[in-house]
């Protein structure tokens, strides 16, 4: 993603470039030139640019490359609060116990959905395992 914004941004400016170079520079050959040069600038931008991203990821992955204990307890507190939410939530407004505005269904609609967005990620953590028990059974 970042690359494609990159890549557009520097695009414009490429193609602004080429615009400017055609205006300034008369002979074919010295244009050619020019914008061949600003087309491996380009190049070499995008590729400077995914290395650092990729360098990026791996930083992160070695820096949560073993699970501590705050983050076991912060998983297990959401995913607690999110089944609890949901049960409350089909006790009392399923089973029509309970009238709530439309703006406190709102509310709780959007803290649910927000919540249910990150099941996914919080799911993964429990049943993805770390890397020392994976590592432990691949010996």
């Amino acid at each position: 993603m970042i690359n494609n914004i990159l890549g557009g941004i520097l695009g414009k400016v490429v193609d602004n470039a080429e615009g400017i170079l055609d205006k300034v520079i008369t002979t074919d050959k010295e244009r050619d030139e020019a914008k061949l040069a600003l087309k491996k600038l380009l190049l070499d931008a995008e590729r400077e640019a995914f290395a650092k991203e990729v360098e990026d990821r791996k930083d992160a992955r070695d820096m949560y490359k073993d699970d501590a204990i705050i983050q076991k307890i912060l998983a297990t507190l959401f995913t607690a609060a999110y089944f609890g939410l949901t049960y409350t939530m089909f006790k009392y407004f399923v089973l029509n116990e309970l009238e709530l505005s439309d703006y406190e269904i709102g509310f709780i609609s959007t803290v649910f959905g927000a919540m249910s967005a990150k099941v996914n990620t919080i799911v993964d953590f429990f049943f993805g395992g770390s890397s020392k028990k994976n590592e432990q059974t691949n010996k």
